[in-house]
């Protein structure tokens, strides 16, 4: 191995260094109780306790190459702009009011989405918390671009992986559906479960929501893919089939007329039991995870009884279905009894706007919702686009 790495023009650090400052970058300090500490009490902290091979002048010299500065360095333009691209605006009484604006026209350009919501976001900022004028800011960030001299960059910039779950509750104007809230300790649908998500769907109707968010916080805090259940199988036992099944049908129909009233968003980041399939049918502005798979074919219902009202939007998902799905679909999915259905088969069959990858799902979810707090009329047309924008970009 090279002493120096000479395939990228400028790079002065060598692959050992290279590798000890990702081992800094990537540190729990909160683990040692750091996460509030300076700048130089951490890198002080690490050189001393964590890896005292570690040249503390070459790490300085390679954050700063890197754009991280010491907070004490930095000056009040650098502050100020910091300030306002941290701003929580999900819960900024009135940002909402500005967001038509963000997704008009009949485009679904991401630059021009970004730059619309960048000004948005500066005149909300400049009118309400402090001065900021965003031609100045564009030029600033323009000069103090950090220099990529590191080829390791990509792992650690932009990474998205800093956010475990969406913080749904800021969204004042989107009603959460949360199925986690629901189950019960047995994480089935029993019928306690689906009269609680029955409630949740009244109450989405309320004329202060513009949208509906059908989420389920069990799964997105659950880090193993194979562990992560989004829709779980309804709980059916011999004296109770009769009614889970009815009560598993109303909840299509109330989710059906939702959706018809406002738009109701599924933000599908797990597995789905082929007995509660048919909730998916409700809406096709669904946003899938790579974790995202549908036991699609009767035949994976184990011991659970296969909701008829499931098998029925089966059998007409072409003819009936919102979504346009190719001829013979429906058939395909009826004959294969052991089917299972992964992100990009559901994608292929239209059932669903976008996917977005794991690393960056609950960033993405709380930019949705932020578009989904756009007003009427605009509403549904706004959440379209930013559905669109953030598959994109993935």
């Amino acid at each position: 191995m090279s002493a120096k790495i000479t395939y990228v023009d400028g790079c002065t650090f060598s692959t050992v260094e290279l590798q000890q400052f990702h081992n800094y970058y990537k540190f729990d300090w909160q683990a040692v109780d750091l996460d509030n500490a300076t700048f130089s009490e951490r890198i002080d902290y690490f050189t001393s306790k964590v890896d005292q091979t570690i040249d503390s002048g070459r790490l300085r010299e390679w954050l700063r190459t890197m754009g991280i500065v010491d907070e004490r360095d930095k000056s009040e333009e650098a502050r100020r702009y910091e300030r306002f691209e941290q701003y929580d605006y999900g819960s900024a009484p009135g940002f909402n009011q500005l967001l038509g604006d963000v997704y008009k026209g009949n485009d679904v350009n991401k630059h021009a989405i970004d730059e619309r919501m960048e000004r948005a976001k500066a005149k909300y900022y400049g009118q309400h918390v402090e001065p900021l004028d965003y031609d100045e800011y564009k030029r600033f960030k323009e000069e103090n671009v950090p220099k990529a001299v590191c080829p390791y960059q990509h792992l650690w910039e932009n990474d998205g992986a800093d956010k475990e779950a969406a913080q749904m509750d800021k969204f004042t104007n989107v009603k959460t559906i949360d199925i986690g809230a629901v189950l019960g300790k047995d994480g089935l649908l029993t019928t306690s479960a689906m009269n609680g998500i029955l409630d949740l769907i009244r109450e989405a109707h309320d004329e202060r929501y513009y949208a509906a968010a059908m989420v389920n916080s069990r799964s997105s805090i659950d880090s193993e893919a194979h562990a992560a259940e989004f829709l779980p199988m309804l709980s059916v036992s011999g004296s109770n089939v009769e009614e889970v099944l009815r009560i598993g049908a109303q909840v299509q129909i109330e989710l059906r007329r939702l959706n018809k009233a406002k738009p109701l968003m599924i933000f599908a980041d797990g597995t789905v039991d082929p007995s509660t399939a048919g909730i998916l049918l409700s809406t096709v502005d669904i946003v899938l995870s790579e974790r995202f798979a549908v036991k699609a074919g009767p035949g994976n219902a184990s011991s659970q009884a296969f909701p008829l009202a499931a098998l029925y939007d089966w059998a007409h998902l072409s003819e009936h279905h919102q979504a346009k799905t190719p001829a013979g679909a429906a058939e395909y999915i009826l004959c294969n009894p052991s089917l299972v259905l992964h992100s990009s088969e559901w994608m292929g069959l239209g059932l669903a706007s976008g996917f977005v990858g794991q690393r960056k799902y609950a960033a993405a979810v709380e930019r949705i919702m932020l578009a989904a707090s756009c007003p009427p009329p605009h509403t549904r047309d706004a959440l379209r686009k930013a559905c669109v924008v953030e598959a994109f970009e993935d």
